[in-house]
């Protein structure tokens, strides 16, 4: 009688077994990265807001709410609302991502940044 070469049936399913658990692992750290991905998206573009508002505050000496008309360009599925009590004394930003929600990132210049230190992105 001659022996096959080949797999047995339990060695196979212990190999799809073990990498079944090795993608059980990998999916929620997977998410994770996503998730920080999407944050540093939305922290990059309120560092651009920031910059711009710099750039409009030297020449106007006021702030402003307006992004497209400061040259602000936006990430895709990020959604940036600017608002301010006093576009003289300062302003608040709040970036959401739509693919994280509940998440936002905020940034705040002038007497608005109060008791944050001014231009300093924190996440929530």
């Amino acid at each position: 009688m001659r022996r096959r070469a080949g797999f047995t049936f339990i060695e196979l399913l212990t190999v799809v077994l073990f990498i079944g658990l090795l993608a059980a692992m990998a999916v929620p750290k997977f998410r994770q990265f996503k998730e920080r991905a999407y944050l540093a998206t939305m922290k990059s573009d309120l560092a651009n807001l920031r910059i711009a508002q710099e750039e409009h505050w030297a020449q106007h000496q006021v702030y402003s709410t307006d992004t497209t008309g400061m040259g602000v360009r936006v990430t895709s599925h990020v959604t940036i609302a600017l608002s301010s009590a006093n576009l003289v004394g300062g302003y608040t930003a709040i970036a959401t991502h739509s693919n994280v929600p509940g998440i936002q990132c905020i940034t705040a210049m002038g007497a608005e940044a109060a008791p944050r230190e001014p231009g300093s992105i924190v996440c929530q």
